[in-house]
């Protein structure tokens, strides 16, 4: 039986971050640490540790923002391209887009908030960062994230890498190409 698909978050929106946001990105950076803390490469020490200044550093346009109608963080999504290379992970190459850090806030789950944001990332790699494919890597084990990332037309590519923190769990890659029609349904 499919899962039942709540209505969208009223007042929905994305923005991309710059500096002034750091709180409401650092809040949320220890929320999506704490509540899934095995989903992420980051641990919840490591963003602990970060003082405002780093925050401040990685609050910045590749970083994107789902608010509810109240203004309040409910999800987020990092978009890095080659230029901008995380320290672990996935390599973005010439002409990729890579996602990272995808997360929603349990109470807004089902409710578009992650189609918003992968929609909003799409457009970005597309339209400023000229990328011509989009990459992400997901646990094997979190079949909810890739079925929601195949509705939006990305498809394992049979590379993995290993989890550096927990030996035998792998996270698989998926692309897609970025001039794909995604429908986001």
């Amino acid at each position: 039986m499919p899962a039942r698909r709540l209505p969208t978050l009223p007042g929905l929106s994305v923005r991309r971050l710059d500096p002034d946001d750091w709180r409401s990105y650092a809040d949320l950076r220890i929320a999506m640490l704490t509540d899934a803390p095995d989903a992420f490469w980051t641990t919840l020490a490591d963003v602990e540790a970060r003082t405002e200044q780093d925050w401040r550093r990685s609050s910045n346009g590749s970083t994107l923002q789902a608010r509810d109608g109240h203004g309040i963080p409910v999800g987020t999504l990092t978009l890095l391209t080659a230029a901008t290379t995380p320290d672990l992970g996935v390599k973005p190459g010439p002409g990729d887009a890579l996602v990272l850090a995808v997360y929603v806030v349990p109470a807004a789950r089902g409710r578009g908030v992650v189609d918003a944001l992968l929609d909003a990332a799409l457009t970005l790699a597309r339209d400023e960062l000229g990328a011509r494919r989009m990459v992400l890597q997901v646990n094997e084990h979190n079949l909810g994230a890739r079925r929601v990332y195949e509705r939006h037309g990305y498809r394992l590519t049979g590379e993995f890498l290993q989890h550096p923190e927990r030996p035998g769990v792998r996270d698989l890659e998926m692309v897609r190409p970025v001039g794909l029609p995604d429908d986001g349904s």
